[in-house]
């Protein structure tokens, strides 16, 4: 899947003596990558942190420091903080024939279990995300996926979950998991991804 990629910070307030200062830390996302920061100071010098655990401490008079930390010491001085994190995202894939969106056995099997972990879980939001290989004509590529990402939320809803909690996206052939050629059939693009947030 591609997302849209979330800069994974926090942005921390502590006091040091009586002036406070702002640390911006830099975490990464669930699949290990991250985003950049760039900060300005108060003489123009410019200060980028890219890598995991790096460290922005900014003064009140914008004067900027740029450390390493390390995930030990992030998770320990942060605990609390930490812990009021939202949760990690969950994404589950399903996967479709040849030009069809019709669900197979093992599929409502399989959904049945997403579903109990929706309605047992804090879940605030369930997206179904239809796809398409690039096999055929675009516009029906839509539709399929269209059809594939509907008929997988009204398994859901089958099952129970709250319908207020589905949102429906669908793709075509626009965001392949794997790249192809035009008109390239492939296994892997003929997908729904369901993302638990």
């Amino acid at each position: 899947m591609k997302s849209l990629l979330i800069l994974a910070t926090f942005l921390l307030f502590f006091l040091t003596g009586c002036a406070p200062k702002v640390q911006i830390t830099l975490l990464p996302e669930e699949n290990g990558k991250v985003g950049v920061i760039s900060l300005s100071d108060n003489k123009g010098k410019e200060y980028t942190i890219n890598q995991a655990y790096e460290v922005l401490e900014v003064s009140p008079k914008n004067e900027i420091e740029q450390k390493q930390d390390t995930e030990s010491n992030i998770q320990a001085k942060y605990a609390e903080v930490l812990k009021a994190l939202p949760p990690k995202h969950q994404s589950f894939l399903l996967y479709f024939g040849f030009d069809k969106a019709t669900l197979e056995e093992k599929q409502i099997e399989g959904l049945k279990e997403i579903a109990a972990l929706i309605k047992k879980g804090n879940i605030a939001e369930v997206m179904c995300i239809g796809h398409s290989d690039s096999a055929g004509d675009k516009e029906y590529n839509k539709i399929l996926s269209l059809q594939r990402a509907k008929n997988v939320a009204k398994a859901l809803i089958a099952d129970f979950v709250n319908q207020s909690l589905i949102t429906i996206e669908y793709y075509g052939d626009a965001d392949p998991l794997v790249p192809t050629t035009n008109n390239k059939p492939n296994a892997q693009n003929r997908r729904v991804e369901i993302i638990l947030k």
